[in-house]
Formats: C-alpha cells, sequence, structure tokens
C-alpha cells in the first residue's frame, strides 16, 4: 500500500467555497520579516540592530540573559576589582576606558548577549531573528575564544555568571533556499573563528545575508513547478564606482529590476504559501509543497485545490483567466497566479508598492544606487567586498580568481566579465592578488585578515 495516497500534502481546512475564504491574506510567518502597511517597527529603525545581532548570538551559543541591567554589572566588575586589587582609583580609571561610554561592547561578542533581554526589543525585531533562525538551522558554536587580557578576562567571567543555557529547540521549519544556509553556517563558522574581526563585522555580515536571501528568495519563489531544491539565480552586481552603461545586458536585464520585479511577488505568494501549510506547526517551502504534489496519491487532491481556486477568485472578483487541467499542480499554478493577480488592482496593487519600498529601505538600501538616466543599479561597496573575500577564502591562504566568482555566485553575487577586471584592479590596489600571468586562471586573491 503505498503510504503517499495517504499523506496529507495540504492544508486539511483550505476554503472550498466563496464564504470560506477570508477577506484578508494570511501573516507572514518565518520565511520573511516585514509587515505590511508600514508596521514594521526595529531598534533603531534597522532591520539588523544589536537586539537581532545579541539573538543570533543567543542561538549559536546556546547562552542568554535574562535580568541583568548594565548598571548591575558594572557595579559586580567594581567589586571585583576592587576586591582583587584593593585599589579604588585604579577603577575609576577602567570604568572610564570600558563602562562611561559601553567601550565593553567592543571587547567579545558576548557581550552582546545584552540585548537579548525581552525589554530590549521591537515588534519587528523577532521576525528578523526567525528568519535568520531558518538559515542557521541547528547550528552550534562553543564559547567564542576571544583573545583577551586580564582585566577583560575578569569582566567577561563576572558576566558569564549571569547567562543562563538556552535549550536546543529543533526547528520546525524547513529552510526555503537550503544552498544559501549552507555557506551562511560556514561563514558564520569562520566569523566566530575571528572574535574581533566577528565583532567588527557581524552587523555587515547580517545586512548582507539579510540582503541576499530577500533577493534569491524572490527569484526563487517563482521557480517551484518542478518541485526541485532551488539553486542560486543570476543577480548582477557593479562595484559602486563603476558606470552601469546601457550596452551592459546583465546589469539591464538581471540586476535591479530583475530584484525590484521579483521582489513585487514576495507577498503575494509567501502569503498565500501560508494559507497552503499542510501543518500549521510546521513550514515547508513551496518548493517542496509542490514535490509532494507530485509524488501524491492522495484522493481528490486536484478537485480541492480546483474548488479553493474558484473560491479564491470568486471572493476576490478577480477576472484571471484559470487553465483547465486534469493535474493537482497545474491547479496550484492557477492559485499562485490568483496569488499575484489579487495584488495587481486597487488598495492591494496600493500596499503590495508600499511593500517593496520598505523592503528596499530596510533590507536593500546598501545595495541599491541611482544612476541617473541609467536608473537603480545593485552595488557592492568596497567593505562588502572586502568581507565577502575574507568569507570566501576563508581558512585557505588564498583562492584561485575564478574560484573566488563562483563562491561568490554560491552568496547571490553575480558579476559580468568587466566588473570581474574591476574586481581585479581593485585587489591588485589593496596588494592581496597574485598574478602569474595574464590569464585569468592564474590570478590568486588572498583573505585581508
Amino acid at each position: 500500500m503505498n503510504q503517499d495516497k495517504f499523506k496529507e500534502v495540504l492544508n486539511p481546512n483550505l476554503p472550498q467555497n466563496k464564504d470560506s475564504v477570508s477577506g484578508s491574506n494570511s501573516s507572514l510567518k518565518s520565511y520573511f520579516p516585514l509587515v505590511t502597511n508600514k508596521n514594521n517597527k526595529f531598534t533603531d529603525d534597522k532591520a539588523v540592530n544589536n537586539v537581532v545581532v545579541g539573538s543570533i548570538l543567543k542561538t549559536i551559543l546556546r547562552k542568554e540573559v535574562r535580568s541583568y541591567d548594565y548598571e548591575q554589572f558594572t557595579l559586580d566588575c567594581k567589586s571585583q576589582f576592587i576586591s582583587k586589587l584593593g585599589e579604588e582609583d585604579f577603577w575609576d580609571i577602567l570604568e572610564e576606558m570600558y563602562f562611561n561610554e559601553k567601550h565593553i561592547f567592543s571587547v567579545s561578542p558576548e557581550f552582546l548577549l545584552f540585548y537579548t533581554q525581552d525589554n530590549q526589543n521591537k515588534a519587528t525585531d523577532p521576525r528578523m531573528v526567525a528568519m535568520f533562525s531558518t538559515l542557521l538551522g541547528d547550528m552550534r558554536i562553543g564559547n567564542i575564544d576571544a583573545k583577551l587580557n586580564f582585566l577583560e578576562s575578569e569582566m567577561l567571567s563576572v558576566f558569564r555568571t549571569s547567562m543562563d543555557d538556552v535549550d536546543s529547540v529543533s526547528s520546525n521549519i524547513k529552510p526555503y533556499l537550503p544552498f544559501l544556509s549552507k555557506v551562511f553556517r560556514a561563514d558564520l563558522a569562520f566569523l566566530s573563528s575571528r572574535p574581533q574581526y566577528m565583532l567588527n563585522e557581524l552587523e555587515s555580515f547580517l545586512s548582507f545575508y539579510a540582503f541576499t536571501y530577500t533577493a534569491q528568495l524572490s527569484l526563487s519563489l517563482q521557480d517551484w513547478y518542478s518541485g526541485e531544491e532551488p539553486t542560486a539565480k543570476p543577480l548582477y552586481f557593479i562595484m559602486d564606482h563603476e558606470r552601469a552603461s546601457s550596452e551592459r545586458t546583465h546589469i539591464k536585464k538581471h540586476g535591479f529590476r530583475l530584484f525590484s520585479d521579483s521582489a513585487s511577488k514576495l507577498f503575494p505568494m509567501l502569503s498565500m504559501l501560508v494559507l497552503l501549510q499542510p501543518n500549521k506547526n510546521t513550514e515547508i517551502p513551496l518548493w517542496e509543497l509542490s514535490k509532494n504534489i507530485h509524488e501524491s496519491e492522495f484522493e481528490h487532491l486536484t478537485e480541492r485545490l480546483k474548488n479553493f481556486a474558484n473560491a479564491f477568485k470568486a471572493k476576490r472578483k478577480l477576472k484571471t483567466t484559470l487553465e483547465d487541467s486534469d493535474l493537482a499542480i497545474d491547479w496550484l499554478a492557477n492559485i499562485m497566479k490568483l496569488a499575484i493577480a489579487q495584488f495587481d488592482v486597487g488598495d492591494r496593487l496600493k500596499i503590495n508598492k508600499e511593500y517593496v519600498t520598505e523592503i528596499e529601505k530596510y533590507l536593500a538600501s546598501h545595495f541599491i544606487q541611482s544612476r541617473g538616466r541609467s536608473g537603480r543599479v545593485l552595488v557592492l561597496n568596497q567593505d562588502y567586498i572586502i568581507l565577502l573575500t575574507n568569507l570566501v577564502v576563508g581558512e585557505k591562504d588564498k583562492l584561485r580568481f575564478h574560484e573566488l566568482i563562483t563562491a561568490f555566485e554560491q552568496r547571490g553575487i553575480f558579476v559580468d566579465k568587466q566588473t570581474e577586471q574591476e574586481l581585479i584592479k581593485f585587489y591588485e590596489r589593496i596588494g592581496n592578488v597574485e598574478r602569474m600571468s595574464d590569464s585569468g586562471d592564474a590570478v590568486y586573491v588572498r583573505k585581508t585578515i
């Protein structure tokens, strides 16, 4: 007996008539953090902020600080040092050096756990953390071994007495982009092996991955029909000093315009995916839902999807033409067509345009530049290029340039031949390139740390 025939692959309560269809769209869950109607509230008005950074560290360290304010920590350190050194005047110097301006937060990443306390965050911060959690999976890192002096080690020792262990919680969310999850975890592990570099770059690192995740998710969402796991989709960038001339086809067709068009489908498709989920306690990607439908022999699957499609179309008063078919997967395609079509008119069109604007503001602003008549383009500034280069070279001494470009692509960054040449010039300027010949195959790039 084929068990798949009896496996539920859809929401068992999927509406089957117009009256059962909700007049509003489902709120997004873990795959994407932003909400509609400009209701995104972040600490410091930044999507990647101290609360989010601290929460990522909490997740990988399995440590948290529940109720310990900064003033009490300062007093505890004062008591520790006076009892050990017996000189209150020396404490005044330490207080000035480390505590008055909160320079202690630049000593070790672990101190950022201060920001994980419940009274610190704004409404949308936990949604950003949930998005990163889908990339992290069950990743865990032991103590971050920062090279501290005696005084700093004492401060960290005091702080660690306030830490509590966090139980490992198995995620019930399947990563939407397994290929990106893999490199994200590898890059984060590399960063954590260099604590000072991690402190300097963790916010930029998370900002980069928030953007590339957004971009690759928006591109991959539309490539679900085959039920195959996504791979990195081409999206082209230039260096921020380059000209974006119109003859650069990839930049024009597969750059900002492609990102913006794809981002406009994020909320329509993901909100529909929430409604289709077979189990309200777990989440699976649309491509996996498609795979399950392809493999399923569940009775009445086509009928249920067809009924829902017609009911949804009627409820939303859409004029979209539906393609008749005996295949359940084709009715899923009709449903996704309706999901997008409902945002092409009226108030929903305005809501979705505002949503894309919020995406650009909170998740993409560092990677978009306006170039006059050339329009907007996707760019990488020098700081992000150096960070990416260091992550990609990783523990190796150096990496062949073409291998570096392939690794960039695995992280969602594609460049044309012109930008490749600009990258080589940039690496030569900062002195981390070895050119064995004029051939690209003989160019090696080193990391800068």
